[in-house]
């Protein structure tokens, strides 16, 4: 990314390389993972969290040729897939994200909305392709709970809590997959989106792979088998009962781990309750029976 300055008009300029493949997510659904695989294949450049500034930001933006011309170019956000576009200040929204009841804080500098996050993308980048990777949604959100626990106030840390923050309404909204790939497809047109789920990495690893290289536009590599940037449950649940564990040195934290982990409720169990997937699966139950017909409408690239 470059940025320069007009002495004229004095507004940034921000420009991004052409990318030929948009990976925009989603978090905590093996996005790292992902990047890992592709950032190793000798065929694909890539940057990283770029996407962000075009929406975050009035800048004006403008297009620089790719790394490498023989290569496919992918550019990695996975972050996009929330939807949250800035118009007010990026600053009050970074402030109250994680503050429990803070959404009258920050209504008014952002929108939510996938088809205004295709909109600004597609207008730097039209000729790409669309990459969404989705996960189902409550072990999904209980993924995304374990990695901002400590994020939370020390004594409002309930997945209530974390769902009556900013971040935790736009996760429940973009948990409604189908708004999100609708939005790409009337934007950038059905066949340049691809969805694939998560779940396919470890149910059936060669089809994954293939599936992914055949719409990348590269060749067919063996996907590796460790797992990167995994959250540790046992970590957000020491960090929900015993908060104040965060804010000793570190010595003292590694002693404690051990006895606080025996003392925990139900510790080899998910972090959310059982009724809280429920409650989950059946919001977005709707929600996944329209996605089921979006992808099964899209092109297959094999």
């Amino acid at each position: 990314m470059i940025v320069s300055m007009n002495d004229t008009a004095r507004s940034v300029v921000i420009t991004q390389a052409r990318a030929d493949v948009l990976h925009i997510g989603y978090p905590k659904a093996a996005s790292t993972f992902i990047v890992r695989f592709l950032e190793n294949h000798p065929e694909i450049t890539m940057d990283h969290y770029l996407l962000s500034d075009l929406l975050q930001t009035h800048a004006e933006f403008a297009l620089s040729e790719k790394p490498c011309a023989n290569k496919v170019h992918v550019s990695k956000d996975e972050n996009i897939a929330e939807s949250v576009c800035i118009v007010g200040t990026l600053e009050n929204w970074q402030r109250y994200l994680y503050v429990p009841g803070a959404w009258d804080s920050v209504k008014n500098d952002v929108v939510v909305s996938p088809w205004a996050a295709a909109a600004r993308l597609h207008k730097v980048h039209p000729r790409a392709k669309v990459l969404v990777l989705i996960r189902e949604q409550a072990d999904w959100l209980q993924s995304v709970y374990k990695y901002v626990i400590s994020q939370l106030p020390w004594d409002r840390r309930s997945f209530a809590d974390y769902c009556s923050t900013p971040s935790g309404i736009v996760h429940l909204n973009a948990g409604h997959f189908d708004q999100t790939i609708s939005a790409y497809i009337d934007v950038f047109g059905s066949d340049r989106v691809r969805v694939l789920r998560f779940e396919r990495i470890v149910d059936a690893p060669r089809q994954f792979t293939a599936e992914l290289c055949s719409f990348i536009g590269v060749s067919e590599r063996p996907i590796p088998q460790k797992r990167e940037n995994e959250s540790h449950a046992q970590i957000a649940h020491i960090l929900r009962f015993f908060p104040f564990i965060q804010g000793l040195p570190k010595g003292v934290k590694t002693a404690l781990t051990p006895y606080a982990e025996r003392l925990l409720p139900g510790r080899r169990a998910n972090i959310l309750s059982s009724r809280d997937i429920r409650m989950l699966r059946g919001m977005y139950a709707a929600s996944n029976q329209r996605t089921e017909r979006l992808i099964s409408q899209l092109p297959k690239q094999l």
